[in-house]
């Protein structure tokens, strides 16, 4: 079973040439399993619309093989560590992700790992480690420097993220939840910790329970 991914930056943008791809080089081409965002690509995958449906509708999907086709691999994200999260998000239900561009697949027929992919997947996860790193270095130095100029100010004590804010960021989350899938379940799902799941079923069952006593 194919399914379809394409992303453009912009709202002006069309994904014209994406599908023409699609078409070319996959005689499945159903313009009906096709998923478009038009976000940048520094938005997570799993935090943009098109995509969030399309992990949901996948996932259940009984197909023996799922195969999400991309026409390049930057169409996950502009961050590497975005893609390999997504790769390892896709691998950790069974889907098969395919990129026309770079040419690999990274399920085999037999639903196991396919080892050429795993070893291109494993270099990009050694550079995005080095990326993390300096990230994390320039991150500190930053906030030196703040500090030395008296800038950093850093989260405010006691401020809080609202209920509708999570909700939002973790929509994929709300809809396992609503299925009544068991808190493991759903962390299993979308490749998260069990924390961050009871986070949003507490918030859930608080508005349930502010609904009943309306």
């Amino acid at each position: 079973m194919y399914y379809f991914y394409s992303r453009v930056s912009t709202i002006s943008q069309n994904a014209t040439r994406q599908q023409v791809n699609f078409f070319k080089q996959i005689p499945d081409f159903d313009s009906k399993y096709l998923f478009v965002d038009k976000v940048p690509g520094n938005v997570p995958f799993i935090e943009r619309a098109e995509a969030s449906k399309l992990f949901d509708v996948v996932t259940n999907d009984t197909s023996e093989k799922k195969t999400i086709v991309v026409d390049s691999i930057d169409r996950l994200g502009r961050d590497l560590i975005d893609i390999l999260s997504t790769i390892e998000l896709f691998t950790k239900n069974g889907i098969n992700l395919k990129s026309l561009k770079e040419g690999f697949e990274t399920l085999l027929d037999n639903g196991k790992e396919n080892q050429m992919a795993k070893m291109v997947v494993s270099v990009m996860g050694s550079i995005a480690q080095m990326e993390r790193a300096r990230i994390k270095e320039r991150q500190a130095e930053g906030i030196v420097l703040a500090k030395a100029l008296g800038k950093f100010q850093g989260r405010k004590i006691g401020s809080t993220i609202s209920d509708s804010k999570i909700l939002e960021r973790h929509q994929i989350i709300v809809k396992k939840l609503k299925k009544e899938l068991s808190v493991r379940e759903v962390a299993e799902i979308v490749n998260c910790s069990t924390t961050t799941v009871m986070k949003v079923k507490k918030i859930l069952d608080k508005h349930n329970r502010l609904g009943d006593a309306r």
